[in-house]
């Protein structure tokens, strides 16, 4: 496959840490993701395939995510697998790149936005990481899009919290960007990426595909990742730990979290 990304976009990238590509996927593509994303949210709870993690909102609980879907859905596997989403993470890495996990974040009206962070505290099994969102809706300031910090994925890890987010008051120093994205756009970025989004005060949802890659030197780790993530918040379940109301390995979802029986 040639090569997705031209060299002005990796200019681009190189000197941000991310990177928007309006209409990366074509319409046919696009509107096959969104009917992809409306099977997969209406699977049913699994305790050992994929994970639904539930919010309380105004409007009442509401999906917030969906992990580990990939192996259950032959569409998203081929989508997330092969061809140029692969192609355009491989060449931003520099090498071939492989899943490492992806979600669906939903963001429902009245959702819960994410703190100030960057993704590679939450990555402890990879070193060298790259994020592509797939917009399935506008994502708009409205509805509660991606704020990005550009040129400051150089700086490695930003002034962590207890929450292995961003401390507040470095975050609020930081020069945000807005970036809107139309159903079929994409955002790629860097794992070390400061990015943040606000709640959904729209009456629209924000629903996009985060997937993660990894370099595929360092191994196909997608199954250790999830093995462990299962084991952590089990853990956390069990010893009622405050962490137990995370979706994440890092606290940055200030939604209400509805935990699973």
């Amino acid at each position: 496959m040639d090569n997705p990304i031209s060299e002005e976009q990796f200019k681009q990238w190189e000197q941000d840490g991310y990177l928007k590509v309006s209409g990366f996927l074509n319409k046919a593509e696009t509107e096959a993701a969104v009917r992809w994303v409306d099977e997969v949210a209406a699977w049913p709870d699994s305790e050992d395939k994929w994970l639904h993690h539930r919010e309380d909102t105004e409007h009442g609980v509401r999906l917030a995510r969906t992990e580990n879907f990939m192996p259950f859905h032959e569409g998203i596997k081929l989508l997330l697998t092969e061809g140029k989403i692969v192609a355009a993470i491989s060449q931003l890495m520099g090498e071939p790149a492989v899943l490492y996990k992806e979600k669906i974040n939903y963001k429902y009206p009245g959702g819960g936005g994410y703190a100030a962070h960057q993704d590679a505290p939450a990555y402890e099994f990879v070193k060298k990481h790259v994020t592509c969102s797939v917009a399935i809706d506008a994502n708009t300031a409205d509805n509660g899009c991606l704020y990005f910090a550009p040129g400051l994925h150089t700086q490695g890890l930003i002034a962590l919290n207890d929450e292995g987010c961003i401390e507040e008051s470095v975050a609020e120093k930081m020069p945000w960007v807005e970036m809107a994205t139309e159903p079929g756009d994409v955002l790629f970025f860097s794992s070390y990426a400061p990015h943040y989004s606000p709640p959904n005060n729209s009456d629209q949802s924000r629903r996009a595909l985060y997937l993660t890659y990894n370099a595929a030197a360092e191994g196909n780790l997608r199954d250790d990742y999830y093995k462990d993530k299962r084991q952590v918040f089990a853990a956390n379940h069990e010893s009622g730990s405050p962490e137990a109301t995370r979706i994440s390995k890092i606290g940055h979802f200030q939604g209400k979290t509805v935990l699973q029986k």
